[in-house]
């Protein structure tokens, strides 16, 4: 198994919004052709190059992209920049997302693991969903562009339309929590497996480093 990690550098304009730094690494199993890469922290700029780097270095070897994810979320434009390579990444290689138990993912994450094509997260990992939020937006705009965003990335990767209305009036007041097992009961649509379930054990690349 070759292991390899690559440097995130994160664009400037992100720099004033003081996120927290985010971790990456990857790890190439020759064995079964996989390539596993881990995502923790934020949606920032850096994350796209990241994955392309990871691609163009491996993406011939490989048959299947394996992408963990722990994130409270982040820039919508970033997002919309990775959605838009995991798409290709699609059309040659199977995707599968994992969110692990004891791991977080919010906001512009869920979009980003809805991608896959199995979704696997731990009953007791941890998930947040809220509305949209933008500078000087008031509450009529904030639904509105929440309302775009699901039928966006949500509807088409099968999540449950009766879901969805039951979280609106709560997420336009508060956040709401919920963990692995929860969407798994709900019957959601987001997770496609809990990831105790799937027959092939999935492990995180094991060499990490600062990403941004």
């Amino acid at each position: 198994m070759a292991a390899l990690t690559l440097p995130v550098r994160a664009a400037d304009a992100a720099a004033h919004e003081q996120w927290p730094a985010a971790t990456a690494s990857l790890e190439f199993n020759e064995q079964d052709g996989s390539l596993n890469i881990e995502w923790s922290g934020p949606i920032v700029p850096g994350m796209a190059e990241y994955l392309r780097s990871a691609i163009d270095r491996y993406g011939a070897l490989s048959r299947r992209v394996v992408l963990f994810l722990d994130s409270a979320g982040g820039k919508v434009d970033e997002g919309d920049r990775v959605i838009h390579l995991l798409d290709e990444i699609k059309q040659t290689h199977r995707l599968i997302t994992v969110v692990p138990d004891g791991k977080l993912c919010a906001s512009m994450c869920v979009p980003i693991f809805l991608k896959g094509d199995d979704r696997l997260a731990g009953r007791a990992s941890l998930w947040i969903f809220h509305e949209v939020t933008r500078r000087g937006a008031n509450r009529k705009e904030r639904t509105d562009v929440t309302l775009r965003l699901l039928d966006k990335y949500y509807a088409p990767a099968g999540v449950s339309a009766h879901w969805i209305k039951a979280i609106l009036p709560v997420i336009e007041r508060a956040e709401l929590w919920q963990s692995g097992g929860d969407l798994v009961v709900a019957k959601a649509g987001i997770i496609t497996q809990p990831l105790e379930t799937w027959a092939q054990r999935l492990a995180p690349p094991r060499r990490v480093e600062r990403a941004t």
